[in-house]
């Protein structure tokens, strides 16, 4: 799964992007400054950053002109999360000049923070050319690509999915004909008791894709099976 930085000075902020994007499967750094956040991207080579431009010691645009300015970290995408009025066209600097590939205004929204997370992730060539060495699965028509967690039809995206949507995906893409309902709660870490939990996870799945593909996930007597 990605790898996440998120530099970020108030420390409740951070506990509590940190613990929604850990839930989403996401691999988490943290830093405090825009100095220190400069230094954890070439030591952890992140997959996006996630900056606020009000830093100490070195301030977000600083930290994202020293960033373009570096040959192997420049392409990394870096979403701004700042409550800062742009008065002083900070934020539309950021954003034209320095390559911010999308913001967001505190208080932020997790639901919001995750939906662009995943886009971005999906459409940065750094992730694109790591993910070359990643085998995707493919069922027919349908391409699942586990380092994005998103599900192509007929080389379309469709839907970036959440961990848990994505393991069903994938176990119903790696069988060729129905999986049944005790392999799928298997897979999820569910028992046997689970049933219920498990048609939400089809729900969510089957509304993740578009309406004139939903049909490619179908009932059967023991389970459900993906058709390609």
């Amino acid at each position: 799964m990605a790898k996440i930085l998120s530099v970020e000075d108030d420390a409740d902020l951070q506990r509590v992007i940190g613990r929604a994007l850990f839930r989403e499967g996401y691999e988490m750094h943290y830093a405090w400054n825009g100095k220190e956040g400069y230094e954890k991207v070439l030591a952890v080579n992140p997959d996006l950053i996630l900056l606020d431009l009000m830093l100490p010691i070195m301030n977000g645009i600083d930290f994202l002109r020293k960033l373009r300015e570096d040959k192997v970290a420049k392409d990394i995408p870096a979403i701004v999360v700042t409550s800062y009025g742009d008065e002083a066209d900070m934020l539309k600097y950021a954003m034209e000049t320095l390559g911010a590939v999308a913001y967001l205004r505190k208080p932020v929204q997790i639901p919001e923070l995750t939906r662009t997370i995943r886009g971005v992730l999906v459409q940065s060539p750094v992730r694109a050319a790591a993910a070359a060495e990643i085998q995707n699965i493919i069922k027919g028509q349908v391409r699942a690509d586990p380092r994005f967690q998103s599900v192509w039809i007929n080389d379309r995206l469709i839907a970036t999915l959440p961990p848990k949507e994505f393991v069903l995906l994938k176990k119903l893409m790696e069988d060729s004909g129905s999986v049944s309902r005790g392999e799928l709660l298997k897979a999820l870490g569910y028992g046997s008791a689970q049933a219920d939990a498990l048609k939400q996870v089809i729900h969510r799945l089957r509304q993740a894709f578009s309406a004139s593909e939903r049909r490619r996930i179908k009932t059967t007597p023991d389970g459900y099976e993906l058709i390609g």
